[in-house]
């Protein structure tokens, strides 16, 4: 067996012996069949007297031998006796030393330093096979080399053995040493123990001990067939009657200190294999979940809790196959949703994960990936997806269809699921819309290589349209426009050096509103020592902290909901805030209260000019707290920002040269403030045109601004100008 690097070798009477090394079973035909004198004379020569008794008695048996002769080097084995079809059959495995290196074993850190707790359960899981006693045995060996302690094992049977070391080891085998699991675990505590290892939990009684040795300050370890982190405390609970649930749960939660789920998967290139793992650590926020039985949020908590070392089986997988260890096949073959792995493995993120460090690898035939080349290559600003139509990129304004068929249903729902996690598609075939971000590297094939390892961010919009998946895909920037690139006011501009107010920036969607924002707020954080909070959904431009701290905080991934937020966002001490949409009353009358209150606010609303702005506002409320608002607003308004994105004018026959935007904009003044209060918005846009010294602007003259310097064309100037407009009535 050391020779040939085998785990296992299989004796069955009537056959050749086999051996599996490396996971494969080879059979070795230059050897004899084996006969029934051959078990009976080697059970008579290597285990204890009345063992061939037993076994015709029981059938099957388990035994753990000690070898030491001319033949076979010194150690112990695990032994299974067993008939098949009338037959004798054998399994033996050696059993190793447990001076066992996690490091060359590749455990996580993390798994290993679950040993260093002085009490709780650690529970280490799998299918057979994959490795679950070498990882306990990892553990007992940490302990042993670290801590004076008295570690008791029950096994079935004994898998590695070890030497006294820092630790005193008793190490007890069912059958040998104890009759039974139960028996064994009912006198372990009498022992003074300080750890226990139990080779399997296996039923409702061994769970029991367990839980009650770690609530008495023991640390026990135990090994538990599941397949992964969930399932195992869904198992655990579930063996109890339903009465019992809620108390098993919440004493589940108090001593759990973290789970080791693992797999075998084959090497790349080798007859070996190597370990993937999913490690839950027991924080509070899992504990509250285990306590009230909310399983389904633990993966997660599992993707979000890396830096405390959790690691989800995906980005394990992942990670072996970026370092070339596996096979894509292989990888793929075990990952537990192949297509979020696939999403990972093309460097694409979704959520709060975009915000990682991943790279890029293979193409498959059309897909999004492909599609998100196209848009940025095009520098495009979306993508649309949606049945009974060629996907369709919008370069500067106008959609542009491309020469391929149209997608079919099930194609636009391929494509967006592609880009979904399995918690994200249950979202969305429940409430049919969805909305977050996804970041993408590698793409942009007409640039450097340098460019290529670029993430590029896209705000995704889900939704459906007559039964079928449809999808916006918008382009973010990939760095932060400058201000004067973008021809903001300057008036705006000064804007960024006010201490406290409200500044709403306003528009149809795809008016560049976030860009604009992420401009005023990059201004900040360049300028001043101060503390920066944003609250968007998704997260759009990524911001780095310069003079400034800044926190930015996305709906769902960081907070349940704008309101949520908003809710804590002043007890989190902001000298700045900024608000990626005001959707409802609540949020509102939350950023009035911000803005009154010394901070400078920053939000953006779905209007299409000023005064509908203000009247927005005020009349999302109930008539009898108007009146308040109206107050509230006129009190902290410093500006209103309406803007458009609009073609740049180019000469006949050549290409577009993008878009140009234009801006309205109302400043809060005192005579603005008094409209607003005496509930005058109708005389607001008089009272802009006779205001430009103030940094006011209205849209037409804005327009005919950029038509007097030849920016757009005639007819982007007429089909722009209010209807009430002189030139407009002219044509």
């Amino acid at each position: 067996m050391d020779a040939l690097h085998a785990s296992d070798t299989f004796l069955s009477e009537g056959r050749v012996p086999a051996m599996r090394c490396h996971g494969s079973i080879t059979q070795f035909t230059d050897i004899p069949e084996l006969t029934r004198k051959d078990f009976t004379d080697f059970i008579a020569e290597t285990m204890p007297k009345g063992t061939l008794d037993r076994l015709e008695a029981e059938k099957d048996l388990d035994i753990g031998i000690h070898l030491d002769n001319d033949t076979v080097p010194g150690g112990r084995f695990r032994v299974n006796l067993s008939f098949q079809r009338g037959l004798m059959s054998m399994a033996i495995r050696r059993i190793p030393s447990g001076d066992l290196n996690p490091d060359v074993l590749r455990i996580p850190q993390s798994a290993i330093k679950m040993a260093d707790n002085m009490n709780g359960l650690i529970l280490v899981t799998g299918a057979t096979g994959c490795g679950k006693s070498t990882t306990l045995a990892c553990l007992l060996n940490h302990i042993n080399k670290t801590a004076n302690k008295h570690i008791v094992t029950i096994e079935d049977p004994i898998e590695f053995t070890h030497s006294d070391n820092m630790s005193v080891v008793s190490q007890r085998e069912i059958g040998s040493d104890t009759s039974t699991f139960a028996s064994a675990l009912k006198h372990v505590v009498r022992q003074n123990p300080d750890v226990i290892f139990i080779g399997e939990i296996r039923d409702r009684e061994t769970i029991e001990t367990a839980i009650s040795a770690a609530m008495t300050g023991h640390l026990v370890a135990a090994t538990i067939h599941t397949v992964d982190v969930q399932q195992t405390i869904e198992r655990i609970i579930n063996f109890f009657p339903e009465g019992l649930q809620e108390q098993i749960a919440l004493d589940l939660s108090y001593v759990l200190r973290g789970i080791v789920s693992q797999k075998l998967l084959p090497a790349k290139g080798s007859m070996g294999r190597i370990p993937a793992f999913e490690i839950l650590l027991n924080t509070p926020l899992v504990q509250r979940l285990i306590a009230t039985h909310n399983l389904t949020a633990l993966p997660e908590i599992i993707k979000a809790g890396e830096m405390e070392g959790m690691i989800s089986f995906s980005r394990s997988i992942l990670n072996l196959y970026k370092a070339g260890d596996v096979t894509l096949e292989t990888a793929a073959a075990f990952a537990p949703n192949k297509e979020e792995f696939m999403l990972l493995v093309q460097g694409m993120e979704t959520g709060i994960d975009t915000l990682r460090t991943y790279s890029a690898d293979p193409d498959h035939g059309l897909s999004i990936k492909k599609l998100l080349l196209n848009a940025v290559d095009y520098k495009s600003s979306d993508l649309l997806l949606t049945t009974g139509a060629a996907p369709s990129l919008r370069i500067d304004g106008l959609l542009q269809a491309f020469d391929m068929p149209v997608l079919t249903p099930s194609d636009t729902k391929k494509l967006l699921y592609s880009v979904l996690n399995a918690s994200q598609r249950a979202d969305f075939e429940e409430r049919k819309e969805i909305d977050f971000a996804l970041a993408v590297k590698g793409l942009a094939s007409n640039t450097s290589k340098k460019e290529l390892q670029k993430d590029y961010r896209f705000r995704v919009n889900g939704y459906y349209q007559k039964g079928s998946v449809a999808a916006a895909f918008r382009v973010i920037p990939n760095t932060i426009p400058d201000p004067a690139t973008l021809g903001i006011p300057p008036a705006v501009l000064r804007l960024t050096k006010r201490n406290q107010g409200l500044v709403l920036v306003t528009g149809p969607t795809g008016s560049g509103k976030s860009t604009t924002l992420a401009a005023l707020i990059n201004i900040i954080n360049h300028s001043r020592p101060c503390h920066i909070i944003t609250i968007e959904d998704p997260i759009e431009f990524v911001h780095t902290h310069q003079m400034a701290i800044i926190d930015q905080r996305e709906v769902h991934a960081d907070t349940n909901s704008f309101a949520n937020a908003l809710k804590y966002v002043l007890r989190q001490d902001p000298d700045v805030i900024l608000v990626g949409e005001m959707r409802d009353p609540e949020t509102i009358s939350t950023v009035l209260t911000a803005a009154e209150t010394g901070h400078l606010v920053f939000a953006t609303l779905h209007t299409n000019d000023v005064t509908q702005t203000i009247d927005r506002i005020i009349d999302v409320f109930p008539p009898e707290r108007q009146n308040q608002v109206r107050s509230q607003l006129a009190a902290c308004l410093e500006c209103v920002v309406a803007q458009r994105l609009l073609p740049k004018k180019t000469p006949p026959d050549q290409p577009s040269e993008g878009r140009i935007a234009v801006f309205e904009v109302l400043m809060g003044t005192t005579a603005v403030k008094a409209m607003i209060r005496d509930k005058k918005t109708h005389q607001l846009l008089g009272a802009m045109e006779t205001a430009s010294k103030d940094g006011m602007i209205t849209m037409e003259h804005a327009l005919r601004d950029l038509y007097n310097k030849g920016l757009i064309s005639k007819d982007t100037l007429l089909n722009m100008l209010p209807r009430t407009s002189g030139l407009v009535n002219q044509q």
